[in-house]
């Protein structure tokens, strides 16, 4: 991707993203399948992701790519979610998946 493609809120977004979701850098780089050192130059601005990278980043976050890259708010599938962490998540995702296997 390049650099004057990119928005400029794609660091700001990225960095609000993960700390929303209290991950450290390193947490983003596992769950994204990519290098914490890529995590800190991305927030930072001093690299550009490819495409795959921000897909990676969007998967592992639980937001569309189209966000990061300034294209559109955040989606959420209720109020507040943003505001959760990563654990929050993965709990309430545990209920969802309970509930939605005893109706099947």
């Amino acid at each position: 991707m390049s650099e004057s493609s990119l928005p400029p809120t794609f660091a700001a977004r990225l960095k609000k993203q993960r700390e929303n979701r209290e991950l450290t850098q390193s947490d983003l780089a596992r769950l994204a399948g990519l290098q914490p050192s890529a995590i800190a130059h991305f927030e930072a601005g001093r690299r550009k992701p490819s495409f795959d990278n921000v897909r990676s980043l969007a998967k592992a976050l639980s937001i569309s790519a189209d966000y990061l890259l300034g294209s559109s708010g955040p989606t959420t599938a209720f109020r507040h979610e943003d505001k959760l962490s990563a654990r929050d998540r993965d709990i309430i995702q545990g209920m969802i998946d309970s509930m939605t296997s005893k109706k099947q």
